[in-house]
Parts: structure tokens; sequence; C-alpha cells
């Protein structure tokens, strides 16, 4: 198959796949470029898959989460730079404070703990007696709520 074969009949249903997913359009029209991207740079491998579409299927997933990835880490910078700047006294900073203070305590103390006192997930897991899990879980959606709020503020 050459890979004009290939495209026309698998694009379909990798959109489909990616827009159940992400439900984004732009973002599906980009993962979807990079996903044949790759395609086409393995199209000599094609011939000795068992499964094009699940194939191709796997390489939109991958691609779907690295730039998941990707918006994770630009989701931990901005708090990062935020709580952990050196010029920033956080005790001194009311809007921190504020937008803290509308965590609750363990999302807050998480936080805290990983951005000032520098903690690794494990130690905050053993200070605050919950799953190491827990704490990624509490972190994330913790930083998902400061990023809301600061979108938000900026408006």
């Amino acid at each position: 198959m050459s890979f004009d074969e290939i495209y026309q009949a698998y694009v379909d249903t990798v959109y489909g796949f990616l827009m159940f997913k992400l439900r984004d359009e732009h973002l599906v029209e980009d993962i979807l470029q990079e996903t044949f991207l790759a395609v086409y740079q393995n199209t000599d491998n094609f011939k000795k898959i068992s499964s094009p579409k699940a194939w191709i299927l796997s390489i939109a997933h991958n691609k779907m989460v690295d730039h998941l990835r990707k918006g994770y880490e630009n989701e931990h910078s901005l708090v990062t730079e935020l709580v952990a700047d050196e010029n920033h006294d956080f005790s001194n900073n009311l809007f921190l404070q504020e937008a803290f203070g509308q965590l609750e305590d363990t999302a807050r103390t998480i936080l805290y703990g990983l951005y000032v006192e520098g903690l690794s997930y494990q130690e905050l897991s053993l200070i605050l007696d919950i799953p190491e899990g827990t704490v990624k879980s509490k972190a994330h959606y913790a930083r998902k709520k400061l990023r809301h709020w600061l979108q938000e503020g900026s408006k």
C-alpha cells in the first residue's frame, strides 16, 4: 500500500478516535498530522504489521498522550514559576495567599510542600499519611484550579 492509500483508508478512523477522546478540533488536527507523519516515516514497516488499524491508532494514542503531557508540563511550570520564583516571598504575596486559600487544606499543603519546601510526592505521602497516587492526583487538580483562576484573573 502507498502512503496515500493508507491515509485514505484510516484518516477518518483516526480523526473519529481523537475527536471522541479530545473534543477539540484544532488539537485533533494537530495530532492527526503528527500521527500520519509518523506513519509516513514508517511506511517501510507497514507490510510487517498484522493489524494496521491498531498500529495507527496506537500511534495516534501515543501522540495524544505526548501532547497532553506537554500541556501538563506547561501547567506545572506555570505554578512552579508563581510559587517558587525567587523574587517572590510567598508569605508576602497576597494574590498567591488568596489563590491558595481557595484550595482545600490537603491540596494547599501538597502544593506548598512541592514548590516551597521542595518535598517529593513520596515524602508528602508519608507526611500526610495518604497514598502517593492520591498526592499526585490532588496536586494535579490543585494546579488545574490555580491555572483556571489565574486565567480568569487575567481577563
